[in-house]
């Protein structure tokens, strides 16, 4: 059975199993790490998973701006990929204002998932946090104009 999506605690964006998951979702260094989980994320909505053992399996974060969602970080454990838990969890930030278009930045490991999920994708330009990476920028159209 699928577990719920809701609003992560910050118990929980804290604990030992979400380290792995920020670091899937950024592959950036220790103390960039850190200062993500304690600068960033109290600013954005962070929306995740728990298996039964209470330990996140999959999260994401985003903001709330005036014309569009911003997707920021997305992340799911190897054990629990495969099981639909990406796409749930895109749904659900999608469901966070429907009225709104979801935009996305990523890199070559994870363009085709959002391109399989409708994202429209285009280049972008580098990222100063990752020089060597080729980026693109994703769109996915608002729900109500996509119904």
């Amino acid at each position: 059975m699928d577990t719920p999506i809701r609003p992560l605690t910050r118990a929980e964006i804290v604990s030992p199993a979400f380290g792995p998951l920020l670091w899937e979702a950024a592959s950036v260094d220790a103390d960039a790490l850190m200062h993500i989980r304690d600068v960033e994320l109290p600013h954005l909505e962070v929306i995740g998973s728990a298996d039964d053992a209470g330990d996140v399996v999959g999260f994401a974060a985003f903001a709330r701006h005036r014309d569009h969602l911003e997707l920021h970080y997305l992340a799911v454990s190897e054990t629990a990929r495969g099981a639909g838990l990406g796409s749930r969890l895109i749904d659900a930030v999608r469901a966070a204002d429907p009225s709104l278009p979801l935009r996305a930045e990523t890199d070559d490991d994870a363009v085709d998932f959002y391109r399989t999920l409708g994202f429209t994708v285009t280049g972008a330009p580098r990222d100063a946090r990752w020089p060597a990476r080729r980026r693109y920028r994703c769109e996915m159209p608002p729900r109500e104009a996509s119904a």
